[in-house]
C-alpha cells in the first residue's frame, strides 16, 4: 500500500542516507536521543530505525554508548560481487538449459515491467522487476539455502542505498543488460546467457565501487574479478 512513510521509515531513510554520503561517517558515533531531536521525531519510531539499521548491518548498537556507524566500503562490494558471480553466473547457464515456457514467460514479465517502469520514472518498481528477475533465474536450480543467501547479499547493497541508476549509469543501460540476459535465456543458449550475467554482474560491481571509493579513500583494482576467471 502506498502513502505516508512512517515516522520509523522517515527516520530509517535520514540515518541511511547520512551514512551513504558519509554525513555520519564511518566509525563516528551517536546518540539515538540527539538523532531522534535533530531529526524531530520522538524516541521510539527512531529506536526502531535504528534497531532496523542494526539488523541490516550499517550501524552497531553499544550499551549506554548509543550508536557506531558501519558504512559500507568497496572490500565489503568486492566480496558482495565475488559471491554473486560465484552463484548467478552458472545458475544463468542452468537456468538456460533447465528453466520451462513459464520459467522464460515469467522472465519476459519482468523485463517488461522494468521497461515500463523505466518510461514512467518508478525507480522502487523498476528495482523490484530487476530483483526479482534475478530471483527467478536462482529459483530455476530450487535450492533454498542459495537463493536465500544471493538474497541477503542483495539486500547489504540495497540497505546502504548503493545503486548505480542516476549516479554512474542511466537505467536505461541497466535495462539494457537484462535484455541481454533474458534473450539469451529464451534462446535457451548457457553461453550467451552466462556470459551477459558475468557482464552486467562485474559492470555493476565496478562502477558501485567507483561510487564509494571517493568517500572511503580506497583504492579500487580494475581487474578485481580476475582472480575468479577459471571458476566462471
Amino acid at each position: 500500500m502506498g502513502g505516508r512513510p512512517s515516522l520509523k521509515d522517515q527516520a530509517y531513510a535520514y540515518i541511511r542516507d547520512a551514512i551513504v554520503s558519509g554525513e555520519l561517517e564511518d566509525g563516528s558515533q551517536h546518540s539515538v536521543y540527539r538523532l531522534a531531536d535533530h531529526l524531530g521525531i520522538s524516541r521510539t519510531p527512531t529506536r526502531e530505525a535504528v534497531l532496523q539499521l542494526a539488523e541490516a548491518g550499517l550501524v552497531t548498537v553499544e550499551r549506554n554508548r548509543g550508536i557506531r556507524i558501519h558504512g559500507i566500503t568497496v572490500a565489503d562490494i568486492r566480496d558482495i560481487f565475488e559471491l554473486r558471480l560465484l552463484i548467478e553466473v552458472p545458475a544463468t547457464a542452468y537456468a538456460a538449459v533447465n528453466g520451462d515456457d513459464d520459467f522464460v514467460s515469467a522472465m519476459r514479465s519482468e523485463a517488461s515491467a522494468m521497461e515500463s517502469s523505466t518510461v514512467a520514472h518508478d525507480d522502487e518498481r523498476f528495482k523490484a522487476h530487476d530483483r526479482a528477475l534475478h530471483d527467478h533465474i536462482i529459483s530455476v536450480l530450487n535450492n533454498g539455502r542459495m537463493s536465500s543467501t544471493l538474497g541477503g547479499l542483495r539486500d547489504v547493497t540495497r540497505a546502504h542505498g548503493a545503486w548505480t541508476g542516476h549516479n554512474t549509469r542511466d537505467v536505461r543501460d541497466i535495462m539494457a543488460e537484462h535484455e541481454l540476459i533474458v534473450e539469451a535465456l529464451a534462446a535457451r543458449d548457457p553461453k550467451r546467457a552466462s556470459d551477459a550475467m558475468r557482464t552486467h554482474l562485474i559492470r555493476t560491481g565496478t562502477l558501485l565501487m567507483e561510487q564509494i571509493a571517493p568517500r572511503t579513500g580506497e583504492q579500487i583494482d580494475p581487474a578485481w574479478w580476475h582472480r575468479l576467471e577459471s571458476s566462471l
